[in-house]
């Protein structure tokens, strides 16, 4: 397996783990008797026992859970220990103990988010006229970036006859060369210079002027979308210009960033309802060729394979920004209104609290049911998509 797919599987099984403590340690403050933490489902693989709750490990890396005394209705409770069961305590604390695994998403981004910020620092939004990543090979084809030997650290100081003086300068002379010969002066690590030419393929560019399809020279580019600009691709990422702050710039900086993130995950949440029940994810699974980045939902699998393209890349900003945007969206993505979802239980307690009445958790069994089904046809097609039809990224 590679690196950046390991890192991903552990950047997960720690905001797993960390989403259970959260749990856990609002119960132990509580006094709600928690009698088993685990990550994973299925058959156990390791676990031992301190005092009354048994640690362990499963061996389906799904998840994890938190197993409190009293969620499950038909479990046997002792006389002694009615008092610390779920139902036995107040509301406040029961809503506490749902919302707490769901909040440590929001502390691990913005801890992770300060320190980015105060070790890598985040872009100003200028770039240098230094490669920081080469894109080799895009659908089979070789790129331009590859044909003129360009490497990570590489300059390019010149295009055509003029000097580069920004970055901005160099993809407007990309972007208008689509399809023809450019120039380029490149300033190689070791300090000698050489003027190279090539001819450039040419790509389709979203709203944010993301590169989201390519062809090379002398083949034919699938038609505009609305939205969308064509021009000229070399293969490169530039440098960008990084600056990054003291503890209390870091702080401020990451509050509005995680807010940022926030708000793009509940536009992804409504995105991905829309694909659904739109019959975007019927046309996707019933489709054929490699996908792109804006044609049906990304899950675990094709997740890991972008993050392990951005660490081979270098791009580990990149590659944290994926992180951040995962733990942030599956927290809000727990915190739904639907059992067995803990925002399903959120709002059983709101319930109970508004109007005085018990609700009998055996009745939202077959919802729970029915939403458990729900998401696993979910993950299957997602999964099938991650498999047979990946996310194409070009660049």
């Amino acid at each position: 397996m590679s690196p950046g797919i390991w890192l991903f599987v552990l950047a997960i099984l720690i905001v797993v783990m960390v989403h259970e403590s959260g749990h856990f340690l609002v119960a132990k403050h509580f006094g709600f008797k928690a009698t088993q933490f685990f990550l994973g489902f299925g058959p156990t693989v390791w676990s031992f026992k301190r005092g009354e709750t048994e640690y362990g490990v499963k061996a389906l890396p799904l998840g994890g859970f938190v197993k409190i005394l009293g969620m499950n209705p038909y479990e046997d409770i002792a006389p002694e220990d009615r008092a610390r069961t779920y139902g036995a305590k107040p509301a406040y604390q029961r809503a506490l103990l749902l919302v707490a695994g769901s909040a440590t998403h929001w502390v691990l981004a913005f801890l992770l988010l300060v320190g980015t910020s105060m070790t890598i620092g985040f872009p100003t939004g200028e770039a240098t006229s230094r490669v920081a990543a080469v894109s080799t090979r895009i659908d089979g084809h070789p790129t331009a970036a590859t044909e003129l030997g360009l490497r990570p650290g590489d300059r390019i100081v010149g295009v055509g006859d003029e000097v580069t003086e920004s970055w901005r300068q160099i993809t407007s002379y990309i972007r208008e060369h689509g399809g023809a010969t450019a120039q380029f002066a490149i300033q190689r690590q070791d300090g000698a210079t050489a003027m190279v030419e090539v001819e450039l393929g040419e790509a389709i560019f979203s709203r944010n002027g993301r590169p989201v399809a390519y062809a090379p020279p002398n083949e034919p580019l699938r038609a505009l979308k609305a939205g969308e600009t064509r021009g000229g691709f070399l293969g490169v990422e530039p440098e960008p210009e990084f600056e990054t702050k003291g503890l209390i710039g870091a702080v401020g900086d990451s509050g509005r960033r995680t807010a940022e993130v926030t708000v793009l995950s509940v536009r992804g949440l409504g995105d991905l309802v829309g694909q659904i029940f739109g019959g975007e994810l019927l046309r996707a699974v019933t489709g054929d060729g490699a996908r792109e980045l804006n044609e049906g939902p990304l899950g675990l699998v094709g997740a890991s394979r972008l993050a392990n393209d951005t660490i081979e890349r270098g791009q580990y900003l990149q590659f944290i920004a994926l992180i951040v945007g995962f733990t942030v969206f599956v927290g809000m993505m727990n915190l739904l209104p639907l059992p067995p979802l803990d925002g399903g239980h959120l709002a059983v307690v709101a319930y109970e609290a508004v109007t005085g009445r018990n609700v009998d958790i055996r009745k939202l069994i077959p919802i729970s049911a029915a939403v458990i089904s729900f998401f696993i046809l979910l993950f299957l097609a997602v999964l099938y998509l991650d498999l047979a039809r990946p996310i194409r990224v070009p660049f």
